[in-house]
């Protein structure tokens, strides 16, 4: 069966946006320097998976199958916990007008006609959906820097463990590369930037974070819901900003859910994967589950396909 192509900055691109949907969530409950320090980190066990995996197809052989098992449940999850977010935080700036419920299944709906795609019309989009990502984050932070009280940064914040979890949570989206991998034709350098696109993801979600500290103080960012697009509110002159950026964020969030649901194939897997995840985000499962358990689990999933692939090659 041909396969088709794709090229290591689409994988990059799409990995960097999704990563953005997490990194705007923890921003107020964890602490911006430990993030910061998670970066290295991230990439130094991302670098060593990715060169134990080298271009070969990741769900290949007994192993293989275990660990696409593994990557669609846990895809799943994380898609749902998605869902919730960007529901949530749709009815907050439309007060509580509408459902949450009704929410989620609106954004359901562009995912699941997305799903019916092929992989390369995703990762295309993505790269478009980018440039707008990039665009709001990085005026945010322009605005946000006259702003900041720096007496705040230097402020105590979340304790080290959950900031770096909550770093992890976010480079943990690069995993959901490694299906895709055998995909894109090698090129020189390819290693190199890949791992600078990840750790610009980590220094990007670290800002984020020091932003919403800086703005809020961390004593009343962790009180709040939705620190982040609070912070973001009271850079403008009205509430109007707030509602603008929660809809422009709808951009990374659904290239998360959207990289996510591609773990579980091609054809009709994604659109099935949405419904599913649809499914346990009506269902409130979400709503039951402590903070620490998303980036946990990722993190095993990590580890579990380090070991996997190590096994393999041996």
């Amino acid at each position: 069966m041909e396969v088709e192509k794709l090229s290591g900055r689409q994988l990059w691109v799409a990995a960097v946006t999704a990563g953005l949907s997490t990194a705007a969530a923890v921003a107020g409950r964890a602490d911006w320097r430990w993030m910061l320090l998670a970066a290295p980190l991230g990439v130094l066990i991302f670098w060593g998976v990715l060169r134990l995996i080298g271009t070969r197809p990741l769900f290949t052989g007994t192993r293989g199958k275990v660990l696409r098992v593994l990557y669609c449940g846990w895809a799943a999850v994380l898609m749902a916990g998605a869902f919730e977010r960007a529901a949530g935080r749709l009815q907050n700036v439309a007060e509580g007008q509408w459902p949450v419920g009704l929410l989620m299944i609106l954004l359901a709906i562009p995912l699941v006609w997305m799903g019916w795609g092929k992989s390369a019309a995703f990762f295309r989009a993505a790269e478009i959906f980018w440039l707008a990502a990039a665009i709001t984050a990085g005026a945010v932070l322009a605005m946000g820097v006259l702003r900041v009280e720096w007496r705040y940064l230097i402020a105590p914040a979340a304790g080290w463990g959950e900031s770096l979890l909550a770093g992890a949570e976010v480079l943990s989206v690069a995993v959901f590369l490694l299906p895709h991998i055998y995909k894109v034709a090698p090129a020189p350098g390819d290693e190199r930037r890949g791992t600078g696109w990840l750790a610009g993801l980590g220094v990007l979600a670290a800002a984020l974070a020091a932003l919403t500290a800086g703005v809020l103080s961390p004593a009343v960012a962790a009180k709040l819901d939705l620190p982040f697009f609070v912070a973001v509110g009271l850079l403008g002159k009205s509430a109007r900003l707030e509602g603008l950026i929660s809809a422009l964020w709808l951009l990374p969030d659904l290239t998360l859910i959207g990289l996510l649901s591609r773990t579980w194939g091609e054809r009709r897997w994604p659109a099935a994967a949405v419904l599913a995840a649809l499914g346990l985000a009506l269902a409130g499962w979400m709503g039951r589950t402590p903070p620490w358990v998303l980036p946990a689990g990722s993190l095993v999933l990590v580890i579990l396909t380090g070991a996997l692939a190590l096994g393999r090659k041996k």
